[in-house]
């Protein structure tokens, strides 16, 4: 049996399973609550293993307690109808999540190696399966749980644009520029004129949307690079890392970094033509910049990497900064001090993470942002791609504040420049995700913490810098070759003289 009919064969099978436990658990999907779910809850719990299980998951109830899913009390027949649900809910969505991810962790191990050629009939077949598995992972878990705090986060949002408030000045629960509360609000109209549709779902069916484009730029970036398009449409569209953010989580590095990867096809497609190429992937960076802020060494490499002249990238980055900083105008009269305070100072802690576990030096946050302005100027190699990969890998193995979102940002470039440490990294990162209490919080995989994804993050980050000084020093044996060879050749025509 082949590698792509095994491929074609676990997709099947990932596909079945979903299609299963969507036949089984409509209504917690369609949010229903129908007698047998207490019945259910009633005879799992009776179980010692069922019994472990709901005892994990009530300890993470308090979290849903202030989102209103679930009452503080169990008082009411109503009251033991949301706890039932919500702890069938938090069951289905991880064996959605446990199905996904051992799919994802066999077609991984089947897809790493040398790719041989198949037929291009066979390769759209694959990728559109990948597609639809991918697709309907997503959106089983957008439809079937609420979320985290991020979720409640966006709905405080949204009203407050609705109603023609001040984000900035109202709320500090948002800690970004003007493009993520407008977006929101235009998901909250379409919303309204979907009646039964939870704002949640309308939410990730949004960013399912921009992980399918993003997939879509991957496969035009493969093309030109002459890459395996079902490889890189099962390394990032079936990535745990990415569903998990996208159809669980919510949040939209996914956005910033399309915003990125579009620039570098733009890069790439346009080779012949130096002044458009560039002025395309200045343009995207920027957006990809302004979209989330916390990318901003991106558009420094993406610069640093496509003109060599200071005095043409310096003033374009100023110009970058001031297109952002222009964004917060309108809101600076009466939110100045919550731009300030919640966009600019706003800090990411969960603790000691990274380098933050080895110093803790109190000016280390500035030395950090401070490093990341600096760092790009460093990078030798001429692959974009390679840079932008060891850009996220560094602010992922030295920022001194994490969020779990931030663990997505590598994997789109990972997946078009696979290595065994982009693979370990996914593994580490997926059962980290798996495990939190702000995703699926499966039992059992709360044994992995944040630290053991950073180990994994910095074990790919010094794998890609010794790859930038080999390609460097490759570069540099290449050069004086010709040098050696050109002196030659004037040697050889001044004897024959």
């Amino acid at each position: 049996m082949t590698r792509a009919n095994i491929t074609i064969a676990i997709l099947a099978v990932l596909i079945l399973v979903l299609c299963g436990l969507c036949y089984v658990g409509k209504p917690l999907i369609t949010g229903q609550y129908v007698p047998a779910m207490g019945t259910l809850v009633k005879n799992i719990d009776e179980t010692r293993t069922g019994h472990k299980i709901f005892k994990h998951y009530f300890k993470r109830l308090d979290n849903f307690v202030k989102y209103g899913v679930v009452p503080s009390k169990v008082v009411t027949a109503q009251d033991k109808e949301k706890v039932d649900t919500y702890l069938l809910t938090s069951l289905f969505t991880g064996l959605v999540a446990l199905a996904g991810f051992f799919a994802s962790a066999a077609l991984f191990a089947i897809n790493s190696g040398q790719q041989a050629t198949i037929s291009k009939p066979r390769m759209v077949l694959t990728v559109a399966i990948v597609i639809l598995a991918g697709t309907a992972i997503r959106l089983i878990l957008a439809a079937a749980i609420y979320g985290n705090i991020d979720t409640q986060s966006y709905e405080i949002v949204a009203g407050i644009v609705g109603k023609g408030g001040n984000v900035y000045a109202e709320t500090s629960r948002y800690n970004y520029s003007p493009v993520w509360f407008t977006v929101l609000f235009a998901l909250k109209r379409i919303q309204l004129a979907l009646p039964g549709v939870p704002f949640h779902f309308v939410i990730r069916s949004f960013l399912c949307g921009v992980d399918l484009l993003t997939l879509g730029v991957l496969l035009l970036i493969a093309g030109v690079l002459k890459l395996p398009a079902v490889r890189t449409a099962i390394f990032f569209y079936l990535c745990p890392i990415t569903f998990l953010i996208t159809g669980y989580h919510g949040q939209f590095e996914n956005l910033a970094m399309l915003m990125v990867l579009i620039g570098i096809y733009m890069y790439l497609r346009f080779a012949t033509r130096p002044v458009l190429r560039t002025a395309l992937l200045w343009l995207f960076a920027t957006a990809g910049m302004i979209v989330k802020h916390n990318i901003f060494y991106e558009l420094i490499i993406c610069l640093h990497s496509s003109i060599k002249r200071y005095w043409i990238k310096v003033p374009l980055f100023v110009i970058s900064v001031i297109i952002f900083l222009s964004t917060f105008i309108p809101y600076w009269e009466e939110g100045g001090k919550g731009i300030i305070n919640n966009v600019f100072k706003y800090n990411s802690d969960i603790g000691a993470y990274g380098v933050t576990l080895l110093f803790m030096l109190p000016g280390l946050k500035y030395l950090f942002i401070v490093a990341m302005f600096i760092f790009p100027f460093f990078l030798k190699s001429k692959d974009i791609i390679a840079q932008c990969l060891v850009g996220v890998l560094f602010f992922l193995t030295f920022t001194t504040g994490i969020s779990v979102q931030y663990f997505v940002l590598p994997v789109a470039l990972g997946a078009i420049r696979p290595s065994k440490f982009f693979l370990s990294y996914t593994l580490v990162a997926s059962l980290f995700i798996l495990g939190i209490v702000s995703n699926v919080f499966m039992p059992g995989f709360s044994l992995f913490q944040w630290n053991v994804v950073w180990v994994g993050a910095a074990c790919w980050f010094i794998a890609e810098m010794w790859l930038d000084r080999q390609s460097t020093e490759g570069e540099t044996e290449r050069l004086q070759g010709l040098q050696v060879e050109k002196a030659a050749g004037s040697f050889r025509r001044g004897h024959n003289k």
